[in-house]
Formats: C-alpha cells, structure tokens, sequence
C-alpha cells in the first residue's frame, strides 16, 4: 500500500519507470527531501547487460551523490585493461586495432595527474547497468522520501489541471489501484506508454540499414572464461570482430568470463541459439566451450527524438524521450543528464522556491542535446557500420597485408572519434536558455571531441582539483552556490535577496589564482546541476530581478 498524504496525493512524484533514468530522477528528488513513488513493472534486478559506460559527465554526477567510487567497483576487475580492441577473428585472426584505457587501478591515480584533454574529477568507467542497477536503487532508497513498488504496471495516465492520475495494476494478481501526484515523469522506455498516450510522436531516422549497427541485433550473456584463453592478443574492454563472413562484439562484464555478445540478425530472422553458435563460429574462429544465458532481439539504427518532452503535468526522460543507436555509449548518459536536469527543477517547485516557468526549461535546455548526441550517435554508426570487408583481408597475401593495415588505421580512428568525446561529454551547455544569464559572453563552440574549459554562462562549471583528493564540486552547495574568486567583494546583497525569496544558496570563497583565472571573472553563481547560471566582476545591479530570472520566475535580468 502506497503512502497517503493530504488531499489525495500519494507523493508529490509519480515516476514511471525503475531503470537508470527513473532511479537518478528518484535520487535527485529524494535528496532534497520531496517524496517519489517509483512504479517498476519487473521484481527482479535485469538479466541482460545493456549500456556498457558511463561518461565522465555521468560519474561527476554519481560523485556529487556519494556513490563513483562504488560505481567504478562493480563489473570489471581491478587490473583488467579496458581497452577496445579490433580483430579479424578473435581466436584464430588478426589483431587490427587497438585504443588502450586504463584499468580501475590506473584511473585511482587520477587526482594525481593534470590531465588537460580530461579536465574532470572522474574519468569514464566502464561498468555495465547489469551491475549499476542495484546501486542506483539502493542509492534512491536511501532516502526517507523515496518509495519503489515492484511488480506495478501503470495502465492508464490522467493529466488534471492540478495532479495527475495514475491506474496501477499489480502484474501477479491484476488488481489495480489508482495514485494521484502533482507531477509524473514518464521513464518507461523506448516503448513508453506514457509518449504513446500523450499522443507525442519521434522525429528522425528509424530502421537504417548497415552492414553492422543497423536493423535487427541479437544481444547474448555469455559465461564464457575460456574466451580468454583463445583470444589472439591482450584483454580489452570490448572486442570487436570484423571479417568478410560475420562481424560482432564481445563486450566483457566482470573480466572473469561474462560478456555480451553483440551480432546483426538477417532481415525477419529470430532470435536462435544456433545463430549464436553460428556467429561465434565465425567471429571466433576455433572452439572454445561456453554458455548461453540468456538472448533478446533489439534495433539498431535509429535517431529519434520526443517532439515534446512535456504536456502539462507530465514529463518524458531517457530513452522515453530519446532514442539511440548505441555507438558512443550514449543513450543511458544522455538519459542521466536528463533526469539531473529534470530532478532539481521539480524538487525546486515542490519545495517552493522555483517559479513557474521553471519546469518549462527542462525542454528548452535537453531536447537539444538530445538532438545532438543522437545525430553523433547516428554517424559513429555510419562510420563502423558502412565499411566494405572483403574476403583478401584474411589472406597471407601483400593485399591481405595492405588491407589489415588499412583497416587498422581507419579502425584505429574510428575508435578515437567515437570514444574520445571529451566535447560530447563535457561541453554540454544551456546558453541559449531562459534560466541563463549571458551578459555579454559569446556562446561556446560545440566540438565533440575537444572540450576547452570555460565559466560562460550555460556551460558545466571547470573542474579544478584543490588538493590530492578534493575538488572544486566537492565544496559546492546541493543548491545554488555563490562562487567568490576575489578578496573584498561584497556579496551579503545577493545572499540576502536569495534567503528572502526562499532560494537556498550557499556562500562560497575560493582564495585561488588558478581557478580566477579558469572562471574569468570574480564572481560566479552556479546551479544544483553545476552549470553556470550567471557570473561578473560586480555584484547584480538587481539582485532579486537576477535571482528571479535564474529559477523560473518569469522576469528576466538584462544588466
């Protein structure tokens, strides 16, 4: 039996959906005390291994809540290279290409180094959501005013002037129950039900057909140790097979002998274990014993995106709202990003200080990048996909030879565009937002792979380490933080209009001529999701009419 609370309301969140989005939704809220109710259809945590990575960006986020490190413990051992390696046939093949990563040891060594092409506290780990699952939930769970109900099917959506209705029915025994919330977020997949019933339809590109990446996948958990006994070179994070008969992916999980097999499906095939058996014949090369787990068909191929991401009380997140092909790792990370951006905005009118234009920026500021990283995702896809394999590439021939090496330049290059994304990653920004104050600064360049660090309005605030093991987001606020980079200024004015109009603020003064310059400006006000809402050499001329603007309460700031 759900909670119940004054007139009707069963909390003031409804989020339909237990996955990476709906739980990081449930955390944002749960953290500043509004209460959530997380419907999930399964009861048990998920079988198959999906999204495979989480971007700098992501762990940044999971620091903020106290759990990266126990992120970046699940999956693979310590030692392991995460490394993604290109072969013609892993056991009997050639090696074609390979782009080093550094295993969880080597990334522990991270605050010790001035990594300028990586400016971030917390580089990219590579945990599958098999294993990042249950630490999202029992993180959401940790908080009082967060419940989860498993086994519930959300069957109907009614959007009222003043709630949202919800008809749940129990999956084991059928019988419904109806919820009322003042808001619902709709995380429930790439089928969501919740986009279906609101009538909002995708644009963009469904069902492309490539040579890989495109049309009908079949995803396979293997148990498999003994891959590593035939494989032809070193351990990587993901193995890819790429010859004339069959191409594939051998993504390892634990680094013990758990992997997902990626292969494509002909046109109308399902689903069988004999394809498997085939496709790892072919990419493989020799027998190796191994087993089945577990199997699902799934699209690739498609670059779509919510025409809405709101109607009224109701709001689309993750692959609700957005739908990838999955080269660059980007659908769950996008997803993410979403639900931060979306968490603190209801939180923030729930608890009474963000105003009503508030909520409408969660489109203004996400369907963009859903857009861009889509179309990223999109052309990774075209990229690997598209190539031509011909049978010489085997062969012990000067043409074989000069074919593998061909291949393993432009396999080399590929695997450089597609994962060293530091713009994609960490050069998201909101400039052209209605929350943003831009004074003056011309809006940042949107390169994918290069990220320069900047405090312009609308972009993520730099990274800067103060010490071996702190960094600057560590001292920022939950909420809104005043950064003060110089001696002497007076900020009481802004402190005091923020405590008068309810808006939580933390003061902060950083005595540090690195990060002044860094910032580029003495004064820096920065949101809960650590983007730069406004920043100047001077205090505002109306601190109230900037704070206004900053949350959502319709008036705009301009001086």
């Amino acid at each position: 039996m759900a909670r119940q609370f004054k007139d009707g309301v069963s909390a003031s969140v409804g989020i339909i959906g237990g996955g990476p989005a709906g739980l990081m939704t449930a955390m944002e809220l749960g953290c500043r005390g509004v209460t959530c109710t997380v419907f999930e259809e399964e009861t048990v945590q998920p079988w198959l291994p999906k999204a495979n990575s989480s971007t700098a960006r992501t762990m940044e986020h999971y620091r903020r809540h106290g759990i990266a490190e126990e992120i970046r413990d699940v999956g693979l051992a310590e030692d392991h290279p995460q490394d993604i390696a290109y072969f013609t046939r892993y056991g009997t093949g050639y090696e074609l290409a390979r782009l080093p990563g550094p295993s969880r040891n080597e990334v522990r060594q991270w605050s010790s180094i001035k990594n300028t092409d990586w400016p971030t506290p917390e580089p990219v780990s590579r945990s599958n959501q098999l294993f990042i699952e249950p630490v999202l939930r029992d993180a959401a769970l940790s908080h009082s005013s967060v419940e989860l109900l498993l086994g519930q099917r959300v069957i109907e959506v009614l959007n009222n002037p003043d709630h949202v209705l919800l008809k749940v029915e129990n999956v084991a025994t059928g019988s419904t129950q109806e919820f009322q919330f003042l808001y619902v977020v709709g995380c429930d997949g790439a089928r969501s039900s919740v986009r279906k019933g609101l009538g909002i339809s995708h644009e963009g590109v469904t069902d492309e057909e490539r040579h890989f990446m495109g049309g009908e996948m079949l995803a396979t958990r293997l148990n498999a140790p003994a891959f590593y006994d035939i494989l032809k070179g070193r351990r990587a994070w993901q193995h890819l097979s790429m010859n004339h008969e069959r191409r594939s992916i051998m993504g390892a999980l634990d680094g013990k002998g758990l992997f997902t097999f990626h292969t494509q499906l002909p046109p109308g095939a399902e689903a069988s274990e004999d394809w498997v058996h085939q496709s790892l014949a072919l990419t493989v090369g020799c027998d190796f014993p191994y087993e089945i787990v577990a199997m699902a068909k799934w699209t690739a191929g498609m670059t779509l995106v919510a025409e809405k991401f709101q109607c009224d009380r109701i709001f689309l997140a993750g692959d609700a709202a957005h739908l990838f092909t999955p080269t660059g790792g980007l659908g769950y990370n996008t997803s993410i990003e979403d639900a931060v951006n979306l968490g603190w905005k209801l939180a923030a009118v729930c608890n009474g200080w963000g105003g009503p234009e508030l909520l409408a920026s969660y489109e203004i500021e996400r369907r963009p990048i859903a857009e861009r990283n889509t179309k990223f995702a999109r052309s990774l896809a075209d990229n690997l996909g598209q190539i031509h394999i011909s049978p010489e590439l085997e062969q012990e021939t000067e043409i074989g030879r000069w074919q593998r090496q061909e291949l393993g330049k432009k396999l080399r290059n590929h695997a450089e565009i597609e994962f060293n994304t530091q713009g994609i990653q960490l050069g998201v920004q909101y400039y052209n937002s209605p929350l943003v104050s831009r004074g003056t600064d011309a809006p940042p360049g949107d390169d994918p792979h290069i990220y320069l660090p900047t405090a312009i309005p609308g972009c993520r605030a730099p990274h800067l380490w103060l010490d071996q093991t702190q960094c600057i987001y560590d001292m920022l606020g939950p909420e809104f933080t005043l950064l003060q980079l110089t001696q002497g200024k007076e900020v009481l004015p802004i402190i005091e209009a923020a405590r008068s109009l309810g808006i939580p603020m933390l003061s902060l003064q950083i005595e540090d001529e690195e990060a002044r310059e860094l910032y580029g400006a003495d004064l820096i006000l920065i949101r809960p999701d650590h983007h730069i809402a406004w920043r100047s050499n001077q205090l505002p001329s109306d601190p109230e009419l900037l704070l206004h603007q900053i949350v959502g309460r319709q008036f705009k700031y301009t001086s």
